[in-house]
């Protein structure tokens, strides 16, 4: 009999690999009809990929659909294997040099928190150190809506949430800003119209002079008006970036389950992570909105 009902959370916790959950059987046939067949670039090895999704404040309902989407998308492309975890101590030195990238799937606030400063400070050190060094770091949602006065996460992810104008239940029109661009060609060089929570970032971040943007709310198509206390010109939504040796991507659709079941989207993840696990060559300079 089929699993009735939304995912629900088993009572375990396993404190190496993180919650497990149990996602209804309908919502596993999605994921598996939106997984690209492979991945954009000839794999070149099987990379370990940490997904973290902790939470320090709001936490989001689609977390084990994102979980199973990840797990079940690098598995059948071959690129990654995924280890979950909600545990900080995975931010140990020892513990990240397993990794050739980490994912921030809807964290939240001050996701590393250990009730010891020193501690935390010791293994936010550790994440930046490791992207320094070359790894990956991938981020969607509220990847952003975490460590919110933490300087230089907020520069290396690239944003920081300030609000969301466009609710869950909002139709938007995404705008493809860079339609040759390899992380872009799930899009097949047009935009995409969908329903999803549209975060907009502090002013002082998510600039296009710091980092290639990709993806835009496309004005032809979403109520800009919604934006009545602080309007601009540019609402960005997915970008990639170079940070010391290391890449970075970040898009911020993923509120709705129903995002990890869209297969336009799926594959501008695959690709995103391909080009932050450093398999995807693909041009991250700065470039303004076209």
């Amino acid at each position: 009999m089929a699993l009735a009902g939304a995912f629900t959370l088993a009572l375990a916790q396993d404190k190496k690999d993180g919650p497990h959950f149990v996602v209804a059987a309908d919502k596993i046939v999605k994921i598996e009809a939106a997984l690209p067949s492979k991945a954009p670039a000839a794999v070149g090895k099987k990379h370990e990929m940490l997904v973290y999704t902790r939470t320090g404040g709001f936490r989001h309902g689609s977390i084990p659909v994102g979980v199973e989407t990840m797990k079940r998308l690098g598995e059948k492309t071959g690129l990654f294997h995924v280890t979950h975890s909600e545990d900080p101590a995975s931010f140990e030195a020892d513990s990240l040099a397993k990794y050739d990238a980490v994912f921030m799937l809807n964290t939240t606030g001050e996701a590393f928190a250990a009730g010891d400063q020193a501690v935390e400070e010791r293994r936010k050190g550790n994440l930046l150190a490791f992207v320094n060094s070359g790894k990956g770091l991938i981020g969607v949602h509220s990847a952003t809506d975490t460590y919110k006065d933490w300087k230089e996460y907020n520069e290396m992810m690239g944003g920081a949430f300030v609000g969301h104008p466009w609710g869950s239940g909002e139709t938007v029109r995404v705008q493809n800003l860079d339609p040759k661009h390899p992380v872009n060609a799930s899009f097949k060089g047009e935009g995409l119209t969908l329903q999803d929570e549209i975060y907009k970032f502090r002013a002082d971040t998510a600039s296009p002079a710091g980092r290639h943007m990709l993806l835009a709310l496309d004005a032809n198509g979403t109520d800009l008006a919604k934006d009545k206390d602080d309007p601009r010109k540019l609402y960005p939504i997915a970008w990639i970036d170079t940070w010391g040796q290391g890449r970075v991507f970040y898009c911020s659709l993923g509120h709705n389950d129903e995002i990890y079941m869209n297969p336009v989207v799926v594959e501008h993840y695959l690709a995103g992570i391909q080009y932050a696990l450093g398999e995807l060559k693909a041009d991250a300079s700065p470039a303004a909105a076209k």
